[in-house]
Order: C-alpha cells, then structure tokens, then sequence
C-alpha cells in the first residue's frame, strides 16, 4: 500500500506542475488579449477560448490536487465533536461517495466525448474532444487521490499539512 501511496504522489508531483504551466499559460494569454485589445487596438479571437479551456482543465486538475492533501472546503462541526474513531468512520463513508460520483463522472465524461468527437471550437478549431476531455482525466486523478486518502486512512499516516 506504501508503494501505491509513493507512485500516486509521484503523479501528483507531475500533476502539480501541469497545473502550474496550465496557469501560467492562461494569465499570459488573458495579459496578451487585454494588451492586444487596448493597446495594440486589434483583438486575439482564439485566446478568450484558450484561457476557458485552460481554465476547466485547472479546476480539475486542482480538485485533484485539494482532495489528495484534504484541502477542499468541508464543514466539520460534525467531525469534529465525534471520537476519533468514529471520525475515521464517517471519513471514510465520505471519501466512498465521493469515489463512486467521481466514478459516475468519468463514465458520463467518456460518454460525452462520443457526443463531441466531430465537432470542432469556434475560434481555435481544435476537436472538442480536447476541452471536454479534461471531464475524465479529472474523474480519473480524483479516484486515483481518493484512494490515496484512504490507503493513508488503513496504514496509520497522520494527516499532513502540505
């Protein structure tokens, strides 16, 4: 179980820096498109629908991210006036459903891709299966992360602030 843990931080290492380029390369094109506009007087007519795209990957490439280190916004008056165990308990049950809608997500993702595989972007005339791809490879690294927490969960790894 350790080695799974190490292999799927590894990806999240990888992960992490997507998500840096993937935001970086969002804020220079919104930066160049409002240079080009009223500056420079013409408009950039691809980059709006770059940065929307960029931008759906980053939520779920983040999201991936949030639910590895337990980052996402929770509420825990719950949690936190049971014992430890049964804490554990509802944690648990909370990272299972979590896995079977992220499952839900990624088949409905693949699903949608079929429905989109032969139309193509306004601007940047790229398929569209690249935008709405970013449905189930997020599904994808949001199983892969829920696991993780919960293979933490049954070896006894305190919870880290990362």
């Amino acid at each position: 179980m350790q080695q799974a843990i190490k292999i799927i931080d590894a990806i999240n290492k990888l992960l992490s820096i997507v998500l840096s380029v993937v935001l970086a390369v969002m804020a220079l094109l919104i930066v160049a498109q409002v240079f080009t506009r009223y500056v420079v007087d013409i408009s950039l007519t691809w980059s709006e629908e770059a940065a929307r795209y960029l931008m759906v990957y980053s939520v779920f490439l983040g999201a991936a991210l949030a639910i590895r280190y337990q980052k996402h916004v929770a509420i825990e008056i719950l949690s936190e006036s049971i014992n430890e165990k049964a804490r554990r308990i509802v944690k648990l049950i909370i990272m299972i459903i979590c896995i079977v809608f992220f499952f839900m997500l990624l088949v409905k993702g693949i699903d949608i891709l079929e429905l989109v595989s032969r139309q193509k972007s306004p601007a940047l005339r790229i398929p569209m299966t690249i935008p709405y791809a970013a449905i189930p490879i997020g599904a994808g690294l949001l199983i892969l992360n829920s696991v993780a927490v919960i293979l933490e969960m049954f070896i006894g790894k305190k919870e880290e602030n990362h």
